[in-house]
């Protein structure tokens, strides 16, 4: 029995229609998997975009403890020069470790030295003992290190509590889901240890610095 010229053509049109369907999932499909890579790459580089903000707090919290430290060991050597050297000499000590231990250990250095650097009687007790044009200098240099650590430190902490509610936000988002753990362990690390840490005991550390920096301005 021959086709009819009708019945091909119904035949071909109903072809047709079939491929442009399949063609139309296959191209909805190809449009949500670029639509889903697209958003993971957006997220991706939202999540590395917060990494990086938080190594640059801890780097400016890191510096501006050091700074403080640097301050209070030569104050610490004007008041007793003994006792300033051997503070100096436990230095050493403190670059090892992780990245949150050596900022702990810093940080509880710094602590330590609370006590001497610290004390109402420090601008009269200084008024004794800077007399001389070494003293004079020394004195311009803990102005210096202290008001750094002031200025960097308040900085730190004021960005790192910004940050944590902002990557805590984001690892608990489902922009975050399929994320690489290298990306998401790194953001936990700071957000779970590092800003915390830094919230608890930065304010202390930039009040120090002030305290010094006040001590020693009217030297200058």
């Amino acid at each position: 029995m021959k086709n009819s010229p009708s019945r091909m053509i119904v035949i071909s049109l109903l072809t047709v229609a079939c491929l442009l369907l399949q063609a139309s999932a296959v191209l909805a499909f190809s449009l949500n998997d670029l639509s889903s890579s697209a958003e993971t790459a957006k997220s991706a580089a939202e999540g590395a975009s917060l990494l990086d903000r938080a190594k640059n707090v801890y780097t400016g919290f890191y510096d501006s403890t050091e700074n403080l430290v640097d301050a209070q060991t030569t104050t610490m050597s004007l008041l007793n020069p003994d006792e300033g050297a051997a503070l100096t000499s436990k230095l050493g000590n403190i670059g090892s470790g992780s990245t949150f231990t050596r900022l702990a250990k810093l940080v509880g250095f710094s602590e330590s030295m609370d006590s001497g650097t610290t004390d109402s009687s420090l601008t009269s007790k200084l008024t004794k003992i800077i007399t001389t044009p070494g003293s004079f200098e020394k004195a311009k240099k803990v102005y210096d290190h202290a008001s750094t650590a002031y200025t960097s430190g308040n900085n730190s902490v004021s960005e790192a509590k910004t940050l944590y509610k902002e990557i805590k936000t984001f690892i608990a988002s489902p922009s975050a889901k399929g994320l690489s753990e290298t990306l998401l362990s790194g953001l936990g690390e700071y957000s779970d240890k590092i800003l915390p840490f830094i919230i608890e005991h930065g304010p202390a550390r930039v009040k120090t610095a002030a305290h010094i920096a006040d001590a020693f301005k009217g030297f200058l």
